[in-house]
């Protein structure tokens, strides 16, 4: 072969092999960290107008089937989650699980110990806002109710 033929394949081998590389890292990509891994998407966090010790949170949450949230609070704050798509269940505690569909949206008080599943073979995409303390974290797991 010439210089200029194997120029040629080899810079079309060089595209084939970035265009696979590419698709794989993409698919990847889409793939959960781990079994049951729950990926969120942060859109927004800012000071609550007018009281900036307060924090407006609002993310995309997809959780793969199967999963199960562990129990856990919001520190003061309120919630308010939106089902984007799919069915999520929703528990708080001492009360029986409700399932939230797609369309629908549930509020949450300050402190509510609960717990969210997907116990359908399809993912559940959430958009949920927070209105938090700023020094606060978002959710802090606590013991299983009794």
């Amino acid at each position: 072969m010439d210089a200029p033929t194997t120029r040629t394949w080899t810079l079309a081998a060089g595209l084939v092999l970035a265009a696979w590389l590419t698709g794989a890292a993409l698919t990847l990509a889409r793939e959960p960290e781990g079994p049951g891994a729950v990926s969120s998407e942060q859109l927004i966090a800012e000071a609550l107008a007018g009281d900036p010790s307060k924090q407006v949170n609002a993310r995309i949450y997809i959780l793969p089937p199967g999963v199960v949230l562990p129990w856990h609070i919001h520190p003061d704050a309120h919630e308010i989650s939106y089902v984007l798509e799919g069915t999520l269940t929703f528990q708080e505690a001492g009360e029986k699980p409700e399932e939230i569909d797609a369309g629908e949206a549930e509020y949450l008080a300050p402190n509510v110990v609960h717990r969210g599943l997907n116990k359908t073979g399809k993912p559940v995409k959430l958009f949920v806002v927070r209105i938090k303390p700023k020094d606060k974290p978002l959710a802090e797991d606590v013991p299983p109710p009794q």
